[in-house]
């Protein structure tokens, strides 16, 4: 019997071997994870490679970013970048590498590639209303803008002094490149917002400091877009252009042109237009469209009264705009005139503003082509806000008059108020004359103001008296008296009237006729009172000079200059001196200021309104309401029959608009 062996004993090992695929398991387990190491060394090397390429490079030395009392300087002046109020650093999605700070290995100084990114305004959400403005009312806002912080500090005075009186709303918008906070700003101008009661914006743009010009240009531009879009600001108010830098210049400017929001640009320091912050946005939007044109009369043998008059014409601050002067002279002219006309000798504002008109004709005038050639020399424009400023060679003018002219044009026929309410003041004299225009020139005293409270305001008076010394006429009124004139020569009634002479030989034809519509239409000028009072005058009428107008030339004779010699019967009297001679004024000291801050200084005020003041009739009579009306609708019936044309039947439909010549062209 065969042994039973082992079936297992004869076969070989290797049937005992695992299979291949369980002898390769392992194997395939390790190669596993070398994928997911290569994806972490992928990451790892670019995690390595952004630190690297974001690492910042404008930090400061190690001790200087551990020290405490850096880090709370930081913490308390967080706009060290964006010169804003808190910190405001773009992202860096936002903004290119290229234009990030790059430093020189070797040196110690860092120096900083200017920016010139995407603009954003990270602080001036914060200051703006949530909403546009969608109002039909004017908003009344008033924006002082400025960039440089001499700007800033010059400006700040003039933007409270107008907050404090309540007629706009006052916003001052920082659009510079200096890393000061609003808060600092404050501190060191003395400002409380107690009494300063303004808005402030911060409207400087991300990287401010390191912002090309262009950039800057273009963060104003669109800064005060945003501010119009928010506020509707009526005006913008800024330094000029010396004083300011050159972007924030040029921004302003495209600004205010391309959105028609008219830019009031101070000519000089803020101090010496404290005046303005009395005008409410209304009067100060026709700031820039004023046009004031100075016209002469010259008469023969005027040369040293007109040199002297151009002389002070040219010392005046016409703030940054000078007027054109028109001088008319008489066929007969001195050559030492003619001389200094051509040369102009010492002056350097009116050159290039000048005209010179001559007249042909060799005979003297009568009073009907002396009129003419008076009303003829000017015509208005736009008789809205363009105006004729009147003045004789006998007048010497204080160097801030130009200043009170447009102080009192924008208060009286620019403002909101002085459009609301009618008014029929049709000028504002300079003089305060020393008698009255009227034939029998006897002296004049200008009434008292009724002032209530402890208000002091510029003692002035209305009087319906024309002036033909130094006044300025509104142009509508003047383009009115052109008709006036045309119809009063031209009409057979009028020419055939016999006329009742008022106004005295010492002054011109024209004048005449202005006072007969002055009481036909109930009109008046704005005169002066406080020169003599606590101050000096802004104008002068001097005697020594004077020469008779041409049309009156036959019965008043050329005066010498010369007072008549006193005699001394008592060497301890003093001499009188004011003798009137000439036009009959008496000399009054000129303020020498080139602005009228001293006289403001005295009476703080300001402007009074008009219906505060006190009104004379023509032969310097006071006048209450009642009486002004009742005299104003008597002249004019009285004129219509006597001048107009009409009959005495003939009813006056509208008082206000009624025609005084019934026969027109």
């Amino acid at each position: 019997m065969p042994l039973r062996a082992d079936e297992e004993m004869g076969k070989k090992d290797d049937d005992h071997r695992p299979s291949d695929q369980a002898r390769f398991l392992p194997l395939r387990h390790r190669a596993m994870p070398r994928p997911r190491r290569i994806l972490f060394a992928i990451i790892a090397l670019v995690l390595v490679y952004e630190f690297f390429k974001h690492m910042p490079t404008d930090l400061g030395p190690v001790a200087d970013r551990y020290n405490p009392a850096i880090a709370k300087l930081r913490e308390e002046s967080p706009a060290k970048w964006t010169g804003s109020d808190t910190p405001a650093v773009p992202k860096p999605a936002d903004v290119q590498p290229d234009s990030l700070p790059l430093v020189k290995g070797l040196e110690s100084n860092q120096k900083e590639e200017a920016y010139n990114g995407m603009i954003k305004f990270y602080e001036l959400p914060h200051s703006l209303p949530r909403y546009k403005y969608s109002q039909k009312d004017p908003s009344r806002a008033v924006v002082f803008a400025a960039s440089s912080l001499r700007s800033v500090s010059d400006l700040l005075p003039l933007a409270c002094r107008m907050a404090g009186e309540r007629l706009n709303h006052v916003h001052f918008a920082l659009m510079g490149k200096d890393e000061v906070s609003i808060e600092g700003i404050k501190e060191v101008n003395g400002i409380r917002d107690s009494e300063c009661p303004m808005t402030w914006h911060d409207a400087r743009p991300d990287y401010a400091p390191k912002s090309t010009d262009d950039r800057m240009k273009r963060s104003v531009i669109a800064g005060l877009q945003n501010i119009q879009i928010y506020l509707s600001p009526e005006v913008i108010i800024t330094q000029g252009q010396s004083r300011e830098d050159s972007f924030f210049w040029d921004g302003v400017e495209i600004y205010s042109r391309e959105d028609g929001i008219p830019h009031v640009a101070l000519s000089t320091a803020s101090r010496d237009l404290m005046w303005i912050a009395s005008l409410d946005s209304e009067a100060l939007q026709s700031w820039n469209k004023i046009q004031i044109e100075m016209v002469v009369h010259a008469p023969s043998e005027s040369s040293g009264s007109l040199i002297r008059l151009l002389q002070s014409l040219d010392a005046a601050d016409y703030l940054g705009s000078v007027p054109s002067l028109t001088i008319e002279l008489p066929q007969r002219v001195d050559s030492q005139l003619l001389l200094f006309l051509q040369h102009l000798d010492g002056l350097t504002q009116l050159p290039g503003r000048l005209t010179i008109r001559r007249r042909i004709q060799p005979h003297n005038m009568d009073t009907a082509e002396s009129s003419l050639r008076t009303v003829e020399s000017f015509y208005p424009r736009d008789p809205d806000v363009t105006h004729l400023l009147l003045l004789s060679p006998q007048t010497e003018l204080a160097p801030s008059f130009y200043h009170y002219l447009k102080f009192a044009v924008l208060n009286y026929k620019q403002s909101a108020r002085a459009k609301r309410i009618f008014s029929n003041m049709i000028g504002i004299s300079l003089e305060l004359p020393s008698s009255k225009p009227t034939a029998d020139s006897q002296s004049f005293n200008p009434p008292p103001m009724n002032v209530e409270g402890k208000e002091q305001f510029l003692p002035s008076f209305l009087w319906q008296a024309p002036n033909s010394n130094a006044a300025l006429y509104f142009g509508d009124a003047w383009a009115e008296f052109h008709s006036f004139v045309a119809n009063r020569l031209s009409t057979p009634e009028s020419a055939m009237a016999s006329q009742t002479k008022l106004i005295s030989e010492r002054y011109p034809a024209f004048m005449e006729h202005m006072l007969e519509m002055i009481r036909a239409k109930g009109y008046y000028l704005l005169y002066p009172s406080f020169p003599g009072i606590k101050s000096s005058s802004i104008a002068t009428v001097h005697n020594e000079l004077y020469q008779p107008p041409e049309e009156f030339g036959g019965t008043n004779p050329p005066t010498s200059g010369e007072e008549p010699t006193q005699v001394i019967h008592d060497p301890t009297q003093p001499l009188t001196g004011g003798v009137s001679t000439g036009l009959g004024s008496i000399e009054k000291p000129l303020n020498h200021a080139s602005t009228i801050t001293p006289l403001l200084d005295l009476f703080s005020s300001g402007l009074p309104d008009l219906d505060a003041l006190p009104l004379l009739s023509y032969d310097g009579e006071g006048l209450t309401a009642a009486a002004y009306t009742k005299q104003t609708e008597e002249y004019a019936k009285e004129f219509r029959t006597h001048y107009g044309g009409c009959t005495r039947d003939s009813k006056i439909d509208d008082p206000s608009t009624d025609l005084l010549f019934c026969v027109q062209d």
